[in-house]
Parts: structure tokens; sequence; C-alpha cells
């Protein structure tokens, strides 16, 4: 509903920026996160099957709408950050079981589990296609042909999105308290290293490929904010045997507010 046909030119005229970001985000994140298991299975220290395929369902799911309040407080490019949004989350009914797949059957520690699952990448692509790119697509028609009614359900639906979204966490934590008072030390390290990946990943490539500082900005915090909502709902939906997939993604949901808060802050007040 807040996204409007007409912030998007701007962004359209230079791409560049927008695809840089979203490479990193739809394809070098995931396989980051794929790289931080493998390294830890070399290692001899190996995550636990659940925890190492969380953190592959985070990295699959496409940026949170999150990010663009995040990129509005920094004084990034608010306009690029929702485009970014808008395009993953259309492309996250491909891209989504996509890297979640592809990169699960390619680690030890998760194909005997993938196999196990026998989860339908069409099913997935189903299932995410209504969750996100419908409401999305049904969204934009009402604010471009009834934008006095879309501004008028702006605040509801927003409360109503937030209040959705910490009950997944909630219940989430609620599914597996037992599991989450004796991992909350472990799962909490390795969710602000994933986080710290995603930040960093989206600086460093942003900075290499010579974007402007507010460029650079949008693209950081938008790799480093994740949709956890879909991700619990896709835990819910599919993995409710798996406990450590949904503690690593509740987690994430708060997480990523407070990374992405506070870095939003610093950038604004350095401003």
């Amino acid at each position: 509903l807040d996204m409007k046909w007409g912030d998007f030119n701007a962004v359209w005229k230079k791409p560049r920026p927008m695809l840089v970001g979203l490479a990193t985000q739809l394809l070098l994140f995931p396989f980051m996160t794929y790289l931080m298991i493998l390294a830890a299975e070399k290692m001899g220290n190996p995550f636990h099957p659940s925890i190492a395929l969380g953190m592959l369902l985070v990295a699959a799911c496409p940026g949170g709408n999150m990010s663009n309040f995040f990129t509005h407080v920094a004084k990034g490019n608010t306009a690029l950050s929702v485009t970014m949004s808008a395009i993953s989350t259309l492309a996250a009914a491909i891209t989504t079981p996509f890297n979640f797949t592809f990169w699960g059957s390619r680690l030890a520690s998760t194909a005997n589990q993938m196999q196990s699952l026998e989860l339908s990448f069409i099913d997935m692509f189903i299932d995410v296609t209504i969750m996100l790119a419908i409401p999305m697509a049904v969204g934009l028609w009402i604010s471009y042909k009834f934008p006095s009614f879309a501004k008028k359900m702006h605040n509801p639906m927003r409360y109503l999105s937030i209040i959705f979204f910490f009950t997944l966490i909630i219940l989430a934590f609620v599914a597996n308290f037992n599991n989450f008072l004796i991992y909350v030390g472990p799962v909490a390290l390795i969710v602000a290293l994933q986080n710290g990946i995603a930040l960093g990943s989206g600086y460093g490539i942003a900075t290499l490929f010579g974007a402007s500082k507010r460029d650079r900005k949008t693209i950081t915090i938008e790799v480093g904010i994740q949709n956890s909502g879909l991700g619990l709902i896709l835990c819910f939906q599919y993995f409710s045997s798996l406990g450590g997939m949904a503690l690593i993604t509740a987690w994430w949901g708060l997480w990523h507010i407070v990374s992405g808060l506070t870095l939003a802050l610093y950038w604004g007040r350095k401003n």
C-alpha cells in the first residue's frame, strides 16, 4: 500500500545500484551463508542440521520492508530501497525455494535432512507467491487506483503487520522454549555473525562497484534486513519438527531490527 509506481522511475533510469544490490542479496548472501556453514564443517565443528537449515532459509528470504524505514532514517536512497524490496519480494517465489534447496543439498550436514524432508520446489513456489507476490500486486493496484483509501489504511495495516510479525516470533519461541534456554547463546552468536556478513557484503560490494554514499547505505541495509516473517511461516508450514530452524529465524527477526536501526541512527546522525 505504501508503494507508488513513481518511486521506481528514478531507479530504473540508473539501474546499476539496484542490480548490484539485488545480486548481492539474492545470490551472494546465500552463497556466503553456505561458505559460513561449510567452514564450520571443515573445522570439525559443524552446526546442527536444523540450525544450518535455518541459516540457509533466512538467507534465501527476500528483503524485509523495515529496510525502507531504516534507509529513510539513515538518509539513504529510499526509492532504491523500495524498488529492491519490491523486486526481491516478487523474485522470492523462485529465489527462496531455489537458494534453500540448492545450497541445502550441497552441505554434508544438511543433505540427508533435505532428502528426508521431501521438499517440493513447486509447492514452496506456490506458497511464496500466495504469501508475497499476490498481496504486493494487490497493494500496488490499490495504491494506484484508490490513493486516498491506501493512505487511510496506512497506519492500521502497519500496526497489524507489526503485531502479526511479533506474534510469529513469540509462537516460535514458545514452541521451542526449552531449546531456546539451552541454545540462546550459540543462536545469538550465529545470527550476529551471519547478519554481520550480510551487512558487510552489502557495503563491500556497493563500494567495489562505485556506488554513491546514499546508495551504499541503502544496499547495506537492504541486504542486512531479511523477511524473517516469511521464514517463520515456512518454518511452521514445512519444518515444524526442526526447532533449530524456528529459533534461528525468530532470533533473526529480533536481531536485524537492532542492528539495522543502530546502523541507520548512526548514519543518520553522522549526516
